[in-house]
């Protein structure tokens, strides 16, 4: 049979060249040795009919078997001839023997610089060659195929080669183990590093080259090397070369080429093998701090979508990848920087598996992300932040931010209060229900509140100089965290399923049912493994049994991915959960209805409320058995972290990202529901923090170092006295004024859209305050026209067709005078430019200056107004200089 298409070479590259030779010596041994025959048939007429790479045009009509004799001969036998064959052919002047056949020709093709060249252009003998060719070792007479050859060339170089030494610049610098001599001089050991670097460069060439031909996207190379799980270990065994220890180790880009080919390439046949892989996430994970890695990783998890399962989310769940990530935040051993990668790897996971797609990787709610937003999870979470601090901590609510914003439950794909059972059976690919991790959160929020406190306390911390040259204690990370994590779990607070009750029970029931469907398949599959068995006995059915039994029996009281045990869920149904009992400040919290015997009257949320609606009866009814939402509004409450948080806002006046953080808690509260939720209270304790404590518990309510703070009084106002104040002395505003404007619009826009009077007449009073009417109606509207300009100046207007355009105002014209006036009033000659200057003067406020001089002469008019108003109220007369004579 012939294999090789002769008379093909399209050009004259020593590549052809090479091929020729050893297809012509492979010919001749074909005729003469039983073993190469059989080879040849092995190799190529049976690869060719599986791969196809050989059409029906191009098989010889002489059979290899039957040329050759060995119709009836083993392949054992065949391999077994290799050796003792002595049979030599003459072609010309060269002796054909078994030897010639040998690794020359493959070595010579990886010198050839157009290798890559020829591949890429699809030449079907050099394909043929690396696929389906093979050479006997000069020592032992064993053939081997070019394809093994080849990766184990790559894994030798690479051993060859130790190139992990990173330098001053952060860059991969070569590096090779000498050994010294004694007595040589300087120059001898320059001249063996010369040497053994440029032999480490070969080594590194040669596996990078390699990787390059293993990396094409060419069918028969990726079928070549996909078929062969022993290959593909041989690859997978990169990860654990001592060499590959960093980012910029060599080997990263080399595994990374030929493993993203074939996923890509054909990724069935490798997502075979990765599910083969039972230590697969411990590989992965030993190299946390490689981002390029776990973006592989990573790459392999995003094949599991929904429409089409892969298996490899419930494979890395099986291998605890969860588990294992978090232990890098629990575990002191590990430094920041590995926190940071496993923070980031999680994160990332949560993106792609967020509840509405956003891109190609998306793969939507799974079992990992439930993994993170269970009990178990949350627990060590909030041990991590309490307990560890530090970085460990700023990774941990990075994480669970992200975890909120990605599953945003009104976003669901799946609603849950509208759907049932029926409808849309539980699986692992539900919506992510946070309802779990919001409640254990409130619980905790005393002690994150802790944080915060602390950090006052912490005279450890150097004081640091602005570029005021202010000297002042920097507000430091952790506290900063914190106040970032307590404002997403405010977001959180508002969503649509944590303020309702029939949202927990619903959650329970999905959670039972998926549960008892991982118990149904287990059992499912090991009923399977009984009936394989041939000679099973009663025993061994007896001990299945016992263990379905204990299984069945752990389920019913596990925790069900929410942590909560059904056997005493009922007993926590309804208990008081917000009033304080014997005199402790901890409450017994009460976890909603999740029992289908309980009246459902129970799940109703009573929307009746009083006025206003901040009154001692909606204190304790919204109390009794809150929402999840109102349970975490309620803990905010009682904490009292409003005023702390809002007090370091003016005293950090320079730090825009806390400014920012504290402007989006305030903004989400003014935003809230204000009748039927806890949100009003929230409110109202803005306004009159004192007045607030009477709605607390006794037992917090005098926690606080705060005995008083109204937001308009004690923030705004002083925030805009001390920014002005300032700007007296240094011609600039403090930090946090921007900031501090757009607190002062929210508080503005609620009053315009409330009747606040119905909420609570101590806001209505505190809003009618004459300082804080000044300030809304004259001095933040002047502000307001200042910071609406667009930079530049001028001012610019809609024209009505969706374009902005310059704003030029101007007097009406005059009867018979159609070119109007300018802006002054004075008419416009036709072809005379407007005058930029006057028009300035016109709109005023051109820059900040402008503003404070403004603003400054509307209190003092303010100021003597006052005065005057006062001497009225008290019968004074000011009598002003005598007549002159």
């Amino acid at each position: 049979m012939s294999f090789w298409p002769f008379g093909q070479n399209l050009n004259n590259s020593n590549v052809n060249k090479i091929l020729d030779e050893y297809f012509s010596v492979l010919r001749s041994l074909e005729k003469s040795n039983p073993a190469v025959a059989a080879s040849v048939q092995r190799n190529f007429s049976s690869n060719s009919e599986e791969t196809g790479s050989r059409g029906p045009d191009e098989i010889s009509s002489v059979d290899l078997n039957e040329s050759n004799g060995v119709e009836s001969r083993s392949e054992s036998e065949c391999e077994s001839s290799t050796v003792s064959s002595g049979i030599d052919l003459q072609e010309g002047d060269i002796v054909v023997t078994i030897q010639t056949l040998n690794s020359s020709y493959i070595e010579r093709l990886l010198e050839e610089p157009e290798l890559l060249n020829e591949l890429t252009r699809q030449n079907s003998n050099l394909l043929d060659f690396i696929c389906f060719g093979f050479f006997y070792d000069s020592k032992s007479n064993l053939k081997v195929q070019h394809l093994d050859y080849l990766i184990d060339e790559m894994l030798d170089c690479m051993d060859k080669a130790s190139d992990e030494v990173s330098g001053d610049n952060g860059q991969s610098v070569l590096k090779v183990d000498n050994v010294e001599e004694e007595g040589k001089n300087s120059n001898d050991d320059s001249a063996e590093n010369s040497d053994s670097e440029n032999n480490e460069q070969k080594y590194l060439g040669r596996a990078n080259l390699i990787s390059e031909i293993f990396s094409l996207d060419i069918w028969l190379i990726t079928e070549s090397l996909i078929k062969d799980d022993a290959n593909l270990s041989k690859i997978w065994c990169i990860l654990k070369h001592p060499n590959l220890r960093s980012e910029n180790s060599s080997l990263v880009p080399i595994f990374l080429k030929i493993n993203l080919n074939l996923l890509n390439s054909r990724k069935d046949q490798y997502l075979n093998f990765i599910r083969s892989k039972n230590d697969l996430v411990d590989d992965m994970l030993k190299h946390v701090d490689i981002s390029t890695l776990m973006d592989f990783l990573l790459k392999c998890i995003a094949t599991d979508k929904i429409e089409a399962p892969t298996g490899i989310i419930e494979l890395v769940e099986d291998q605890e990848l969860i588990p294992k990530c978090l232990q890098f935040l629990d575990d002191p051993k590990y430094g920041p920087d590995i926190q940071a990668c496993a923070g980031d790897f999680l994160k990332a996971l949560i993106a792609i598996s967020a509840n509405a797609p956003l891109d190609d990787m998306s793969i939507g709610p799974n079992c990992l992300t439930r993994q993170l937003a269970s009990l178990d999870s949350i627990k060590k979470f909030v041990d991590i932040i309490v307990k560890r601090r530090g970085s460990a901590l700023n990774i941990t609510v990075s994480i669970v931010i992200e975890l909120i914003r990605k599953n945003n439950s009104d976003y669901d794909q799946v609603n849950l209060l509208t759907t049932t059972l029926e409808a849309n059976p539980p699986s692992n690919r539900d919506p992510i229900y946070l309802g779990y991790m919001l409640r254990h959160f409130a619980e905790s929020l005393p002690s994150l509140f802790q944080i915060i406190l602390d950090g006052e306390k912490d005279t450890n911390k150097c004081l640091l100089e602005n570029q005021l040259h202010e000297r002042f204690q920097p507000l430091g990370f952790e506290r900063f965290k914190i106040v970032e994590l307590i404002a997403e779990l405010l977001h959180c607070s508002n969503m649509g399923l944590m303020n309702s009750k029939k949202a927990v029970r619903i959650a329970y029931e999905r959670d039972n049912a998926r549960a008892q469907l991982e118990v149904r398949l287990q059992d499912a599959l090991e009923d399977l493994r009984i009936e394989d068995r041939t000679n099973g006995d009663h025993t061994d059915q007896t001990d299945h049994g016992n263990k379905d039994d204990a299984q069945r029996s752990k389920t019913d009281g596990q925790n069900n991915d929410n942590g909560y045990d059904k056997n005493n869920y009922d007993n926590e149904v309804n208990e008081n959960a917000l009033v304080p009992e014997n005199g402790e400040a901890e409450y017994q919290l009460s976890y909603a209805t999740a029992n289908s015997q309980v009246d459902n009257d129970d799940e109703e949320i009573d929307e009746s409320f009083e006025i206003p609606y901040v009154n001692e009866n909606q204190n304790l009814k919204l109390r009794k058995n809150p929402t999840i939402g109102d349970l975490f509004k309620i803990k905010l409450y009682d904490t009292q972290v409003l005023p702390k948080i809002i007090e370091l806002f003016l005293s950090h006046p320079w730090n825009n990202f806390w400014h920012n953080v504290i402007f989006d808690i305030i903004q989400q509260i003014f935003n809230g529901r204000m009748d039927f939720s806890y949100n009003s209270f929230l409110v109202y304790s803005l306004f009159n923090l004192s007045g607030s404590r009477k709605f607390m518990p006794k037992e917090v309510a005098g926690v606080t170092e705060i005995k008083d703070f109204s937001l308009t009084k004690d923030f705004i106002l002083q925030g805009y006295q001390n920014s002005y104040t300032f700007y007296e002395k240094k011609h600039t505003n403090l930090g946090y004024m921007g900031h501090l404007v757009l607190i002062a619009e929210e508080v503005v826009k609620f009053s315009k859209l409330y009747k606040v009077e119905l909420i609570s007449p101590d806001i209505y009073e505190t809003l009618n305050d004459q300082s804080w009417r000044f300030y809304a109606e004259d001095v933040l509207n002047d502000t307001r026209l200042m910071y609406s300009k667009i930079l530049g100046g001028g001012n610019y207007v809609d024209d009505g067709n969706g374009n902005i355009i310059p704003h030029l105002p101007q007097a009406p014209a005059q009867t018979g005078d159609p070119q109007g006036a300018d802006e002054s009033g004075s008419e416009l000659k036709a072809g005379e430019l407007i005058n930029v200057e006057r028009l300035e003067e016109q709109l005023g406020l051109a820059t900040e200056s402008d503003l404070h001089e403004k603003l400054r002469d509307l209190l003092i008019a303010n100021s003597q107004s006052e005065i005057d108003k006062k001497n009225k109220a008290n019968g004074v007369i000011i009598l002003g200089p005598p007549a002159q004579s």
